[in-house]
């Protein structure tokens, strides 16, 4: 049987594709399990060091499974959103860089999934939308938290009460997404953008997403995650292969070290 996670590798840059085209790569409790468990290897692969996140048929993730929700059981429905928060903190917590391919629809949490990325890739066949308020729920899977850094405190609130569906051009000038390619352009430029991803030093690119992971915050706040991460980073080998590479006009080699 087919897996429903393909996790295939290009040097450093390792593509996850979400395969259960069947059910639009929904985020049943199979998926969201396969999901966590190819991400947290990942994130221990030290010849890992960038994420492509794709799904298949036309499909980047239609959401959560509502066929599997337990209805009626408080118990049951903590240990579903648990899973899920799992899921999620697995991407906004490693320390390497995930970039969301988003061809097809990204709904619900399939859209929180999708945000929770570092960089959104999306084609002109992109639909997002929050989908929560069409069955009477609040936005879960980080979209509270994510779907404010990027677009406007208006369109926050449209988006969530009304769940319109945004296409790709909308996305991009929204700022839902990063960048709009054509459909057939969408796996090469995702694995194009890794590859910078991967050959940034790793231990700066950690130490920069966990900042900005716990922002906004005060200036002081943010001086303070300067002081601990710079400080860190002084001692490293990559800073100095980045200095010596720096004087001796080259392209830094950076280990991770």
């Amino acid at each position: 049987m087919q897996s429903i996670v393909i996790v295939e590798r290009s040097d450093a840059v390792a593509c996850v594709t979400m395969n259960q085209p069947g059910r639009r790569n929904a985020l049943a409790p199979e998926m969201r399990e396969a999901l966590t468990e190819t991400l947290e290897r990942l994130a221990c692969d030290v010849d890992c060091r960038a994420i492509i996140l794709a799904g298949t048929d036309r499909s980047f993730c239609a959401g959560g499974d509502l066929s599997s929700l337990p209805a009626g059981d408080a118990l049951a429905s903590r240990k579903r959103m648990t899973l899920a928060h799992r899921l999620l903190r697995t991407i906004t917590d490693m320390p390497k860089p995930l970039i969301a391919a988003v061809d097809g629809t990204a709904f619900g949490a399939g859209m929180g999934l999708a945000l929770a990325c570092d960089y959104v890739l999306c084609s002109e066949r992109a639909r997002f939308c929050t989908a929560y308020s069409n069955v009477g729920l609040m936005a879960d899977m980080g979209l509270l938290w994510s779907l404010p850094q990027r677009v406007s405190a208006g369109q926050v609130r449209r988006l969530l009460y009304t769940s319109a569906v945004v296409d790709g051009e909308e996305a991009l000038r929204l700022g839902l997404a990063d960048q709009l390619v054509h459909s057939d352009e969408l796996q090469q430029a995702a694995l194009d953008l890794a590859a910078q991803f991967a050959a940034a030093p790793p231990l700066a690119v950690g130490l920069t997403k966990a900042a900005l992971a716990r922002l906004p915050g005060s200036l002081d706040t943010v001086m303070g995650l300067e002081l601990d991460g710079q400080l860190q980073l002084f001692s490293s080998a990559d800073f100095t292969e980045g200095r010596h590479a720096f004087l001796e006009k080259r392209r830094p080699y950076f280990q991770g070290r």
